[in-house]
């Protein structure tokens, strides 16, 4: 595979990794003027393994420039020649989660929820592009930094309208879901039992399904009730068990229904967790998406915006902003509720999703705060610096300004309707 240091547009740095039928090199991409992972497929001697890798590079290719979310690897590119096949992805440095299925290098209990609330998020996506993975396993989920995780490797997919996916494929053995054993169409509640799978191996350190050979793991799969995870490890919350269980029921009607259902679970466990003086990404996330102010933004605005925000656990009755005080920032009540007050008297309370500071956000920097919001219960609140959403895509900014423009319109209508009674008694 020497190339003088090329493959087509791209110049080699570095081997990664390589597999039976693939090696996996870092490059540099000098029109992007950023690094990428090129995978290229190895001729294969065999006429078996040249059709199964060939499927592989069509899986992969149909998807270059399909699936954008934040939490799937981004293929960018994919070139098929006379004897060279590659594809151009999105370059994640922190290596895979394999090495954190070993009992003494696990993550926290935390982390891994965070992980599976992700690949919930990022499984639906795909699914709704016509999409199911099918190989699901700690190899494949490329690590950005702490629980940031990509979903990569989607050779062995089912892609909807690729003709060469159609027929059932088996994927890593341990991690296969029973109605692949048996051959039956691929669903996303497959990719579903693979994550229950990995989730149960990241929490333990063991696989739940392990026999001395490929026919006893697979009968396994078939057969047996894993060990509840919890007994294996006392040190997991009781609450992990039937979560993880019902991920890996023998029959796809017996998992959650959706992935979002799945998600929610996830996201109530690690509210749960000893970390809880963190806020987990799962709960920002949640938040800002029941926010009426960025409904109409799409999964990847909400991730930006996940990241952009300043997220403060902040006890009752503290003071948010102070009216007369000078501020743009803007903010979103993720937990509890808080009060407006103007003069020390109580005009309005706004509850989980609602957000203040959209007038002084409007006015600009020199803006005076109208109000004083205080904390009526416990709360967590991100606050966004104007400075820092004026950095957001255009497109975004639109709709983040539409939005508050239509909170703001809503909020004078309901104090006109309020002042009318009273200039009507006067008169």
């Amino acid at each position: 595979m020497a190339m003088e240091g090329r493959i087509g547009k791209y110049q080699i740095r570095s081997e990664l990794g390589r597999g039976k039928s693939s090696v996996v090199y870092l490059a540099y991409d000098e029109f992007l003027n950023s690094d990428l992972a090129v995978k290229v497929y190895l001729p294969e001697s065999q006429p078996e393994r040249a059709n199964a890798a060939a499927v592989q590079f069509v899986s992969e290719a149909s998807l270059a420039g399909r699936l954008v979310h934040p939490h799937i690897v981004t293929i960018v590119d994919a070139v098929a020649e006379a004897n060279l096949r590659y594809v151009a992805m999105e370059y994640v440095p922190g290596g895979n989660l394999q090495r954190h299925t070993l009992r003494d290098r696990l993550l926290p209990i935390d982390d891994v929820i965070q992980i599976g609330f992700k690949c919930c998020g990022a499984l639906e996506y795909a699914h709704r592009h016509g999409v199911v993975h099918r190989d699901i396993k700690p190899s494949n989920i490329l690590i950005s930094s702490g629980s940031d995780v990509k979903v990569a490797d989607f050779g062995a997919a089912f892609v909807r309208g690729v003709v060469t996916t159609q027929h059932s494929r088996l994927g890593s053995p341990a991690y296969v879901a029973p109605e692949q054993i048996r051959d039956e169409p691929p669903t996303p509640q497959g990719d579903m039992f693979s994550l229950g799978v990995m989730l149960y191996e990241l929490l333990t350190g063991q696989k739940p399904f392990r026999g001395a050979d490929l026919s006893e793991t697979l009968e396994r799969i078939l057969t047996l009730d894993p060990t509840r995870p919890s007994r294996l490890c006392p040190e997991l919350p009781a609450a992990v068990d039937p979560i993880v269980l019902r991920m890996l029921a023998k029959f796809p009607g017996e998992r959650y229904d959706n992935w979002a259902e799945a998600a929610l679970e996830l996201a109530k466990l690690g509210r749960m967790s000893v970390y809880d003086q963190i806020v987990p990404d799962s709960e920002k996330y949640s938040s800002l998406r029941a926010a009426p102010l960025l409904n109409e933004l799409e999964e990847l605005e909400l991730w930006e915006l996940v990241g952009l925000a300043q997220w403060r656990r902040i006890p009752a009755q503290e003071v948010l902003v102070q009216e007369g005080t000078r501020g743009d920032s803007l903010f979103v009540i993720a937990r509890g509720a808080a009060k407006v007050l103007v003069q020390g008297r109580m005009l309005d309370l706004l509850r989980a999703g609602e957000c203040f500071g959209d007038m002084a956000f409007v006015q600009g920097p020199d803006a005076i705060r109208s109000a004083t919001v205080q904390t009526a219960t416990d709360a967590i609140v991100a606050e966004f610096a104007a400075a820092d959403l004026l950095q957001l895509p255009a497109m975004t900014q639109l709709k983040v300004t539409r939005a508050l423009l239509r909170i703001m319109a809503e909020r004078l209508k309901l104090t006109n309707a309020r002042l009318i009674p009273v200039t009507s008694t006067k008169h």
